[in-house]
């Protein structure tokens, strides 16, 4: 390997951050990454495959990263890559759960110095002057002091148990003052506080906590708009002689001497910033205890999303389970992914409206217990629901032993029509083999009408979100309703208007005009047997021959 190469290779390394912690490791000129422990850069993530991309050297460009065909893909800073992509200095490189930040360090001189390229901690604002023994955590074996190690373990117990305790927090306001509590343990602060954005990205104090109780709450935007601006974290060993505060009131009028303010960032967006001040000690904060702060706020950024997370989820269900009761499972989906709007208010559709219901059903039910007339409503209603889902229909509602479907709102085919009409020939169709089965139990058979009219009317979401109802309103709806009373046991009436639509596909009888309530002119009415010239047709009106309702009413 050239030696130049050599050189530059070891300056080359991936900050990781995941489930198992933070650590660091140098990269080589061909690196493996992913959840198996073959490769060389391993992930304990469930969410990252088993080879999940690699990052390999390349002398013209410099390293590459390049994805292997994973399962939820490789992201860098926010974006999925196709392919492979040149990584530059402070990449942020997301696998699953699990972030990278890549570093290039570059020399200096001769003297073989390093330069931070940058940090995964958001401390490169940092200029004022720290006591070096107190500005990291170092390493065990440069420890003399067995209070720093104490006082070290200390602020890192509290950070742990924090994270236990907001770890299953779901109210944010909770979860806000939990974390200020426990910033207070380990910080020497007088103020705590938490600014989240709102809708407008304008910075609203959410959670606050003080030593003193102060009247008045005078916070400072000149610190705020620097941690807005640069979204890293900020150290003022004093405030009152920082140039970067001068003049600013707020620190003035409350004789602030410290203070320390990091980013609460999600995937680079700011969601808010966490604060903490003291008008008693100078040089109170240093880089480590800016770390735990900046740890803080980036686990407190996870929570807030996996509150918004969890939100979305549970009402999604109630979404999905509202919808799933009308809607055809694809088309539930629909609407809980957003990608079909259901919304309040009516809108004019065309639309072919289908009822049905149970003849003779009171003087069935007298001899029923209510549990058994429970029990046949619902298994009637399944059998009657699954046909109408697998045409893609609606249904509106139940009423008793009716059922309302809808087809052409909220989706619309072009063969909506059809799909009414043959959804009704496989309910006619279906129910013998339900009556079969009934008879072999000693149960009476269950024989439905069925109307179906097509025409304007209209449709929209009705009533509040906790009782939402999608229907339909109109004239079309009636005329519907009232072809399903006149349907004798056995058959399905359909208007002229649907008539007109269905292409010849079907055979249908001819019936005598029928007088509807609120019609002042007779209405033309057809009765479907099958489809034309089929075997369905030909068992359709075999049947009606028998029971005689063919061509009577």
């Amino acid at each position: 390997m050239d030696p130049g190469v050599k050189d530059y290779l070891g300056k080359a390394r991936l900050i990781i951050e995941g489930s198992a912690g933070k650590r660091e490791v140098s990269l080589g000129v061909e690196n493996t990454l992913g959840r198996d422990p073959k490769n060389h850069i391993q992930f304990p993530d469930r969410l990252v495959s088993k080879e999940h991309c690699r990052i390999i050297y390349d002398p013209r460009r410099g390293y590459v990263l390049r994805d292997v065909g994973s399962s939820n893909g490789t992201y860098v800073n926010g974006r999925r890559i196709d392919g492979e992509v040149v990584l530059q200095e402070g990449d942020c490189i997301a696998l699953g759960a699990t972030r990278c930040i890549f570093i290039r360090e570059k020399c200096t001189g001769t003297s073989g110095e390093i330069e931070e390229g940058l940090d995964i901690s958001p401390v490169s604002s940092i200029r004022s002057k720290i006591a070096p023994k107190q500005d990291r955590f170092l390493p065990e074996k440069e420890i003399r002091d067995e209070g720093i190690l104490r006082a070290d373990y200390e602020k890192l117990r509290i950070t742990h148990e924090l994270q236990r305790s907001i770890g299953l927090e779901l109210d944010l306001d909770r979860l806000f003052h939990k974390i200020l509590d426990h910033t207070f343990q380990f910080l020497d602060c007088d103020r705590a506080m938490i600014l989240i954005a709102d809708e407008n990205g304008d910075l609203k104090l959410r959670a606050l906590k003080t030593k003193f109780g102060e009247a008045k709450l005078i916070i400072s935007s000149t610190l705020i708009r620097q941690v807005q601006a640069e979204k890293v974290g900020i150290i003022s060993a004093d405030a009152l002689t920082d140039e970067r505060f001068d003049g600013a009131e707020s620190i003035l009028l409350q004789m602030i001497r410290s203070s320390m303010a990091v980013p609460i960032l999600h995937e680079n967006n700011l969601l808010g910033v966490l604060l903490i001040d003291s008008s008693v000690s100078v040089n109170a904060y240093c880089e480590k205890d800016l770390l735990l702060l900046s740890n803080i706020a980036n686990q407190t950024a996870q929570f807030i999303k996996n509150v918004e997370m969890a939100k979305r989820i549970e009402a999604e269900a109630v979404t999905r389970e509202r919808f799933q009761r009308l809607l055809s499972p694809d088309l539930a989906e629909m609407v809980v992914s957003g990608a079909l709007k259901v919304e309040k208010g009516g809108e004019s559709r065309f639309a072919t409206v289908l009822f049905a219901d149970i003849r003779n059903f009171t003087a069935m039910s007298e001899n029923m217990s209510a549990a058994k007339v429970l029990h046949l409503l619902n298994e009637y209603f399944e059998l009657m629901v699954e046909i109408v889902f697998s045409f893609e229909g609606t249904v509106d509602k139940f009423v008793g032993d009716n059922i309302m479907v809808i087809w052409g709102a909220p989706v619309q085919h072009a063969d909506d029509p059809v799909r009414a009409v043959r959804a009704a020939l496989n309910m006619q169709f279906s129910l013998e083999e339900f009556n079969r089965a009934r008879a072999s139990a000693g149960e009476p058979a269950v024989h439905i009408g069925i109307g179906i009219n097509s025409g304007e009317l209209v449709a929209g979401y009705i009533g509040s979100s906790r009782t939402m109802s999608y229907s339909v309103i109109g004239d079309a709806v009636n005329v519907a309703s009232r072809l399903c009373s006149a349907a004798k046991p056995g058959q399905i009436l359909v208007s002229e208007e649907t008539l007109k639509l269905l292409d010849n596909r079907f055979e249908v009888v001819e019936l005598p005009p029928l007088h509807a309530k609120g019609k002042s002119r007779p209405l033309k009415v057809y009765n479907v047997v099958g489809e034309s010239d089929s075997s369905t047709a030909r068992y359709f009106r075999r049947r009606e021959r028998m029971h005689g309702t063919l061509s009577g009413r």
